[in-house]
């Protein structure tokens, strides 16, 4: 069959994503101000790629034989037998109109990611059909091979079981998504190619994250020389020289890090990559070796300074002397360093919020980001807050404002703290001292 992969997203001022926040996806808008309007502006154009489920759909669907694209436009649908759509919270309504668009025309559309595994209804009353799970595992090998075949499946497709990610004999289709400009700027110029060393996250803060909805809670390890291959593939074909791990927690297996450091360096290749992980994680000797791997930038989830918020929303976080600690130890390495906060937890007041963005301020890592909590479906944290949602629209469910009805907090309350923290942060002279040539580099 010829399948588009029709990757549709709104028309925002910033950018929206829709492969952060397990998949469900995030708006960057940083609030008002001038900063951050220019942040907002910078993030826009430096940092883009498509959701890695639907990188990987495509790589199983071109494994099955069928002819394969990728799209962001509906009008590309024209000649499909088959759509395949990435489904994400944060382009949720732009999807559904895909859809109606889509199957009007006679085409099939298949509905992919784990929003629409959480949330089917809208997509299934627009025409189309979901597929639960990690949507490469049924697509390599069950998609039925005609139009008449997709369309008798049922309304909502049952997810094929989980198979080790080594084992599925493709890469993920980045070749085909090469016109979408796949970059990270802060890591390295040029096409930056996302990649896994490890699916799924046992850690208890699943109450309100939505990394486990598609990938689990059991960790899955990739053999690290597979890994390694992968990242010389595409150096080799095209010319990628950064990548960005998507792992939900990186280096989460201590072992299986340090392996992967060693088959890196026996490849004799340079690479420069991105993680995402908790710093309870991170010593000297890890740091070390990963930035001898070529490590250049982490991520870390600081979310509150304040014990009572972290507790509540069932989070475990070092205290706060020890996580200063693992993030100078992190710098002096010679890596950037992304800490990230979140305002509007359960507990959070505008007080606790105020003493996160001191508390970054005086950090001052190499980045910070900023959030607005957002309770999201298929979390046990939805359940609490379901009858007290505000928006009428899943595009709002960015991280950028406040959704629902908070104890402490009112939407505007949140919005100016969010527009402070990017204000008082990147505008501190302190931060350009110490940052602002390396976190331009």
């Amino acid at each position: 069959m010829k399948i588009l992969v029709l990757d549709v997203y709104p028309r925002k001022g910033y950018r929206v994503t829709k492969d952060t926040n397990g998949g469900y996806g995030t708006s960057n808008d940083y609030g008002r101000g001038l900063i951050p309007y220019l942040l907002t502006r910078l993030v826009a154009k430096g940092v883009d790629w498509p959701p890695m489920f639907s990188a990987y759909a495509a790589g199983a669907l071109r494994h099955a034989g069928h002819e394969v694209r990728y799209s962001r436009d509906v009008a590309d649908a024209a000649g499909a037998d088959l759509c395949v759509l990435p489904s994400s919270i944060v382009a949720h309504e732009t999807e559904v109109e895909a859809v109606r668009t889509v199957t009007a025309q006679g085409i099939p559309a298949m509905v992919i990611g784990p929003f629409a595994g959480s949330v089917p209804e809208p997509y299934i009353a627009a025409g189309g059909k979901v597929l639960g799970g990690e949507p490469e595992m049924y697509l390599r090998a069950s998609l039925p091979p005609t139009v008449e075949g997709v369309k008798a499946l049922p309304d909502m497709i049952p997810a094929a079981a989980a198979a080790e990610v080594d084992a599925l004999g493709f890469y993920p289709a980045w070749d085909l998504m090469t016109g979408s400009a796949p970059r990270m700027r802060f890591i390295g110029k040029g096409m930056t190619v996302p990649i896994l060393a490890t699916r799924g996250c046992p850690y208890s803060c699943s109450y309100y994250c939505t990394y486990p909805l598609q990938q689990g809670r059991k960790v899955r390890a990739r053999d690290p020389e597979h890994v390694v291959g992968e990242m010389a593939h595409w150096q080799d074909t095209l010319g990628v020289g950064s990548f960005i791990f998507r792992d939900p927690v990186f280096s989460i297996d201590r072992r299986h890090t340090l392996a992967l450091c060693d088959a890196i360096e026996r490849s004799g290749r340079k690479f420069a990559f991105g993680i995402e992980t908790h710093l309870k994680n991170l010593d000297d000797e890890l740091v070390a070796r990963l930035k001898r791997a070529g490590l250049r930038m982490i991520y870390v989830g600081i979310e509150s300074v304040t014990p009572e918020v972290i507790k509540d929303a069932r989070r475990f976080s070092l205290a706060v002397d020890e996580q200063s600690a693992r993030v100078r130890m992190v710098e002096a390495a010679g890596v950037k360093l992304k800490a990230m906060y979140i305002f509007g937890l359960p507990r959070d007041t505008v007080e606790t919020c105020e003493a996160a963005i001191r508390y970054a301020v005086a950090l001052n890592s190499t980045y910070a980001q900023f959030n607005i909590f957002t309770p999201y479906p298929g979390t046990p944290i939805f359940q609490t807050y379901r009858e007290r949602i505000v928006s009428r629209h899943y595009e709002d469910f960015g991280q950028s404002m406040l959704v629902f009805r908070h104890d402490n907090l009112s939407p505007a309350d949140a919005r100016d703290l969010l527009s402070r923290a990017y204000s008082r942060y990147y505008g501190n002279p302190a931060w350009w001292l110490r940052h602002a040539l390396q976190a331009f580099a």
